[in-house]
């Protein structure tokens, strides 16, 4: 079941958040306790998707800013020995 959540779109896993978070307001308000905790631990794996992606995001973002080389002055060119 949770390799299903990655395969929904970043759209699709908002809305099944959504739809699940409907769903244990509903059962909440019917006093249906065991229900709540199914569906709390459903959208919790549906959170650590969420988390997941974002984190994921985040990686490449900051891999792109990342210069080639951690070392001061590296990918410089090297001075011509011509002069």
């Amino acid at each position: 079941m949770f390799l299903e959540y990655k395969r929904l779109t970043d759209e699709e896993l908002d809305e099944k958040m959504n739809e699940v978070m409907q769903k244990v307001n509903m059962a909440h308000s019917m006093g249906l306790e065991a229900a709540v905790d199914q569906l709390q631990a459903l959208l919790e794996q549906l959170q650590l998707e969420l988390t997941e992606r974002l984190d994921m995001q985040r990686y490449d973002m900051i891999n792109e800013r990342m210069p080639e080389s951690l070392v001061v002055g590296e990918d410089e060119d090297e001075p011509d020995d011509d002069e």
